[in-house]
């Protein structure tokens, strides 16, 4: 009797240990609001949510699945990046990151974090990428002239007002001859009033046209009437007037030096991603999201 009541002791202790053996190799259950892993790190959907406010201001239920798939795609890749940096010694100082909070309140102190990490990341790169030489400047000019063919163009002030009569009263002064810089500096709202109201040159077609038939009609040196649109008055000036052509080599080399530096910057940003894909596993977890996932990053469809 004794050995025929041992044998559902000994079946409940062997479907016991298979259990007990079973679970120590059970995934950790993940939270339900978690859509993608990198590496430790769950990454949530309000998360998600959070950083598309911050750089688009646009909700996650206003966006297509092809934007919110490549929004999630940018987002995850930037997480990646910073687990790579955190990896490769790349780390900030706990007193930085709150102070980079401090004075950007909407942020969290893991977002700053991520930032400053990846920003250090970055101005490594960039101080390991040397210049472009002259030559490659030179070459780049050439292969490129239709960058640098100019239209009709204008370098053109501005000086913006809410009231009519104070409008009326700078156009009398300007026809008196006085500084259209220094009415700018002293009365003008827009935003370049502190330099005399230079908007800088302009062709056709950048311009609405209320604005554009007036101004180049002007010669150098003169001053439009007073142009109202809505509730504002603009006064415009023209400093100089030239003709379609090519920027010539010196001018246009410093915007090339930094094409050039910008370009080599994308294809190393490119490679580090690349690298750091090998380096830190992610995956999306597209049953979990509210759209259908159409990117580029591993997918994890089990969970």
């Amino acid at each position: 009797m004794g050995l025929t009541s041992s044998k559902p002791l000994w079946s409940g202790i062997i479907l016991t240990g298979l259990l007990t053996i079973a679970s120590c190799h059970r995934k950790p259950s993940v939270p339900a609001d978690v859509i993608a892993r990198v590496g430790d790190r769950m990454v949530s959907v309000n998360a998600f949510k959070g950083y598309l406010q911050r750089n688009t201001g646009t909700e996650l239920a206003q966006m297509t699945p092809q934007v919110a798939s490549a929004l999630l795609d940018q987002y995850v890749e930037e997480i990646l990046l910073s687990e790579y940096a955190a990896q490769h010694g790349v780390e900030i100082p706990a007193d930085k990151i709150a102070s980079a909070v401090r004075s950007d309140p909407g942020s969290t102190v893991i977002e700053k974090r991520d930032e400053m990490r990846r920003n250090k990341l970055m101005s490594d790169i960039a101080a390991d990428s040397p210049p472009p030489s002259p030559a490659q400047v030179l070459d780049y000019y050439k292969q490129h002239q239709a960058d640098f063919r100019t239209e009709d163009e204008v370098h053109v002030r501005q000086i913006l007002l809410r009231d009519e009569s104070v409008a009326d009263d700078i156009a009398a002064k300007l026809s008196s001859g006085a500084s259209f810089e220094q009415l700018s500096m002293d009365h003008s709202l827009a935003a370049n009033a502190k330099k005399g109201g230079d908007i800088g040159y302009v062709s056709r077609g950048e311009l609405p046209k209320i604005f554009e038939d007036v101004i180049f009609a002007l010669k150098p040196g003169q001053v439009s009437r007073v142009i109202q649109t809505d509730s504002m008055f603009h006064i415009f000036k023209v400093d100089e007037h030239r003709g379609p052509g090519i920027v010539d080599f010196a001018t246009a080399a410093p915007v090339i030096q930094q094409r050039l530096k910008e370009e080599t910057m994308r294809t190393r940003l490119v490679d580090l991603v690349a690298r750091s894909k090998k380096e830190v596993q992610a995956a999306v977890l597209t049953k979990r999201l509210p759209f259908t996932y159409s990117g580029a990053l591993p997918r994890s469809t089990n969970e």
